[in-house]
């Protein structure tokens, strides 16, 4: 175990970021590192669940197709569960028919990705832009697509390199480092994912 300093203050004196410390810490087992696999298969099947209850209570709430189409994607990609493409293309059907704003065919993008329809995401991008959808989300997709594809494949690097480093945001590294690997250069993708 830890053990702790006696009759110390829990108060610093100092910023931590400006403390030099070190601890050393025993562990008697191996701690792992992520959730159980059948547990986090549990927790995506109830997550998947509850989107599905909050889009059939309220389609056009705000993130909830996203949210419907994140999920479903994480199970047909980790649980191989191909009948969720299916869900995926009801839910994008579903919500073009009661959505009429650019959110519906960003949503059709996703969904057509998903399922490898890269003319038909493309189709469904530029109707997003043409109805006022976000910039930044349309270039975004726009990158996904053109890097599964393998198009201007030197252009996607160097916009993900500029949006990463603007933002510096996670879901911004990850697709840099993708694209990277893509390229075969692993070192630069392996400095990407320890940022």
């Amino acid at each position: 175990g830890v053990e702790q300093p006696r009759h110390r203050s829990r108060k610093s004196k100092a910023p931590l970021r400006r403390r030099s410390m070190r601890m050393i810490v025993e562990v008697d087992r191996p701690v792992p590192l992520a959730t159980d696999g059948e547990i986090a298969a549990i927790n995506l099947a109830g997550a998947r669940r509850r989107a599905w209850a909050r889009f059939a209570e309220n389609p056009r709430l705000p993130g909830i197709a996203e949210t419907v189409v994140d999920k479903e994607r994480l199970a047909a990609q980790f649980l191989g569960d191909l009948d969720a493409l299916d869900r995926l293309e009801t839910l994008a059907s579903e919500f073009a028919r009661v959505d009429d704003s650019y959110r519906a065919p960003l949503v059709q993008a996703e969904v057509a990705s998903a399922v490898h329809e890269f003319a038909d995401a493309r189709s469904h991008l530029a109707r997003a832009a043409i109805m006022g959808g976000p910039r930044d989300t349309v270039e975004r997709h726009a990158l996904t697509i053109n890097q599964a594809c393998g198009v201007e494949v030197d252009a996607v690097l160097a916009a993900r390199r500029r949006i990463a480093a603007v933002s510096g945001r996670l879901e911004d590294l990850v697709p840099l480092g993708a694209v990277l690997a893509d390229l075969e250069r692993f070192t630069e993708a392996d400095a990407i994912s320890q940022q």
